[in-house]
């Protein structure tokens, strides 16, 4: 017994000292740290123990046989694409399982029948469903649709275009600052990267996808960010460092020694470890727990850096080459290069020097926070691209949300009784936020009743800041028994605990019934703005979900009084307190995305759905908590199935120069 209470007392200083390095890591960090090959297996191997404990199976092929392929078709296909270019498994069940699954269903998108199609290439299936796939898909969702084609074009398959022609597409949708976004003027790292991953193959014999490529590149390492990490709308996040890890791991590019992805000397593996949790997850938000996209993103991003440090071609050129039971009835597609070695990418140490971080914010669907970005074509032989790992652009940085739900009183937006998202990620506590297309925080607001609601209101704050400073005492006994005296923990746990204590008394939680239906009142008002809501876009699901309207409102046109400084995301979170709007947000510190409003969330309706909002009928190019508002602004919140190219007028959308052969 005693043992084992030794044991548990181990694991929870462990755990705790790794949430306070997480917690006050600017405190304790000594600068860049080289991550060696047997510390990034252990991190992808701490994934699968974590998916292997979640799902109850006891080996790997357990997994594969039971969770894996019963979610083929909803959430299995890039860890069966990732156990696939990292070990030998048997994969049958789940190959049969998809294709039973693609012959009963129709895929939302383009993109989603074609990463169906490289799932099946991984599992080693034959599915007459791959050529299909691949020969109705090319192009019909914009860029992503082009690079998931140059993709199967890579494993072999054909897709109805030559791969100069895929190729030329691509290359034709190149933005002038040197990188690609599904919408918008400006490149955003999640698409610029996956472009530049299914280029990389055809890097050493094409001079256009060099200057394309490094093009790329160098806008990359201008968005890197101090932590090593890249951003999304506004916030910081690791997916899309992961996204960019795949990319320069494609063209054999080691981001832990490259200069140009080296930023305080910090890399993307550093970037990306920050989001790292203690039981082998990662969060999409710091400290936030576990998150499933984060952590299938790390996966695959960690596990394209390990096939780099073997030796082997890029992830998404699959060792499991496409093999046709049939011979094509196209005309023959002239032969591309399968895959290339580590070092046929790789360009020499220095031969770029870094480009200036000028501090641009990459955006999922378009969000860059400084405009007129444009970073400086070099001509090295530099390559950073990612691959469509996150096949949902605009909505994908967060995935589901993980939260827990508390009721509140409904009003206007939605029937019956409303619920307001609680975050364990973020610690202030406003109201449930915004979904602008890509990251989250959402607000608590926990309804207390009986004994407990004399805390609420500010009672509760004396005793929560006692328990913070007992906390810290316990751990610092605890430290201090087990050897750690280092001063620097001693300081770690004091500046946590400060910083605990501070969010406590600048916060107040409020009962439901005091937090909402009551007017927000603005002092000193500048002027006036008006917010709609509205789901057009699915209407067709109006018969399966309460929470879409038939005629597609969800909120009528409102006018609401801002002051200075205010922004989108404030008057939607205005909104949602006095109307009793169900809106679900994440990030911190005037970087928030909306997940989720009305309960419609993002990836609902496929994989590249979720909430856009534009201001006076265009898209902006930042962040909803970045976008300021003037007198007169018209809001809208708009729910989109194709990262907003369906929100579009007929002719902007899909511009024919896109189409190659056309």
């Amino acid at each position: 017994m005693r043992t084992k209470a030794k044991a548990a007392l181990l694991r929870l200083v462990t755990a705790s000292i790794s949430a306070i390095s997480l917690f006050s890591g600017t405190f304790m960090s000594t600068g860049a740290a080289e991550h060696t090959a047997g510390e990034i297996e252990g991190l992808t191997g701490g994934i699968v123990s974590f998916k292997l404990e979640q799902s109850g199976a006891g080996s790997v092929q357990d997994w594969i046989n039971g969770a894996l392929t019963e979610g083929a078709g909803s959430n299995s296909e890039w860890y069966v694409i990732t156990l696939s270019q990292s070990g030998d498994y048997d994969f049958s069940s789940y190959a049969a399982a998809l294709e039973s699954y693609t012959e009963s269903s129709t895929a939302a998108s383009a993109t989603t029948r074609q990463k169906y199609a490289l799932a099946l290439i991984a599992a080693g299936s034959d599915s007459d469903y791959i050529a299909q796939a691949a020969g109705d898909s090319a192009g019909q969702l914009g860029i992503m649709s082009w690079d998931y084609a140059l993709h199967l074009e890579n494993n072999g398959v054909s897709t109805g275009y030559t791969a100069d022609e895929l190729v030329s597409s691509i290359i034709s949708m190149q933005l002038p600052d040197g990188g690609w976004a599904v919408i918008g003027e400006y490149g955003d790292v999640d698409v610029t990267a996956m472009t530049v991953s299914a280029l990389a193959p055809l890097y050493p014999y094409s001079i256009d996808v060099q200057y394309a490529v490094d093009s790329a590149v160098e806008l990359l390492s201008a968005k890197q960010q101090p932590s090593g990490g890249f951003k999304s709308m506004g916030v910081e996040n690791p997916e899309s460092t992961a996204q960019v890890i795949v990319a320069l791991s494609a063209l054999g590019i080691d981001c832990q020694y490259d200069e140009r992805f080296i930023k305080d000397g910090n890399s993307p593996i550093d970037g990306l470890l920050t989001f790292y949790e203690p039981d082998g997850s990662f969060a999409h938000t710091l400290g936030g727990g576990y998150n499933e996209s984060a952590t299938v993103q790390a996966y695959y991003s960690l596990t394209a850096y390990e096939r780099l440090l073997n030796g082997q071609g890029p992830f998404l050129v699959l060792d499991r080459q496409y093999s046709p039971a049939e011979p094509p009835t196209e005309p023959d597609i002239p032969e591309q290069p399968a895959s290339q070695s580590a070092s046929q990418a790789q360009p020499s140490q220095g031969s770029s020097g870094n480009s200036s971080d000028q501090g641009n914010t990459d955006v999922q669907g378009n969000t860059p926070d400084t405009p007129g970005n444009g970073a400086a074509i070099s001509g090295t032989s530099a390559v950073t691209g990612t691959q469509a790992v996150r096949t949902s652009v605009t909505a994908a940085a967060a995935a589901s949300p993980q939260t827990g739900t508390t009721t509140a009183p409904g009003t206007a937006a939605a029937e019956g009784t409303e619920k307001t998202s609680v975050s364990t990620a973020s610690s202030s506590v406003a109201m449930s936020s915004t979904y602008t297309g890509s990251s989250a925080v959402t607000a608590a607001i926990p309804q207390t009743t009986g004994e407990n609601s004399d805390k609420v209101n500010g009672g509760y704050k004396l005793w929560v800041t006692v328990i913070i400073w007992a906390a810290a005492a316990v751990l610092s006994l605890l430290l201090a028994a087990l050897g750690k005296r280092n001063w620097k923990n001693f300081l770690a746990v004091a500046l946590a605990a400060a910083l605990a204590t501070a969010i406590v008394l600048l916060t107040d939680i409020k009962k439901p019934e005091e937090y909402y239906g009551s007017a927000v009142v603005k002092e000193n008002s500048v002027g006036t703005v008006t917010m709609t809501i509205r789901c057009d876009t699915i209407v067709q699901y109006a018969d399966e979900s309460e929470y879409i309207p038939e005629d597609g409102e969800i909120f009528g046109t409102t006018a609401f009084e801002f002051a200075e400084g205010d922004t989108v995301f404030t008057i939607l979170t205005d909104a949602a307190r006095e109307y009793g709007i169900q809106v679900d947000s994440r990030g911190a510190y005037g970087m928030d995305y909306v997940a989720g409003i009305n309960y419609l969330y993002e990836l609902q309706y496929g994989e590249l759905s979720g909430w856009i909002y534009h201001v006076n009928g265009k898209a902006p190019s930042v962040g909803c908590s970045e976008y300021t508002l003037s007198d007169g602004d018209v809001i809208e919140w708009l729910y989109t199935v194709e990262v907003g190219n369906d929100l579009l007028p007929p002719e902007e959308t899909y511009p024919a120069e896109w189409r190659a052969g056309e």
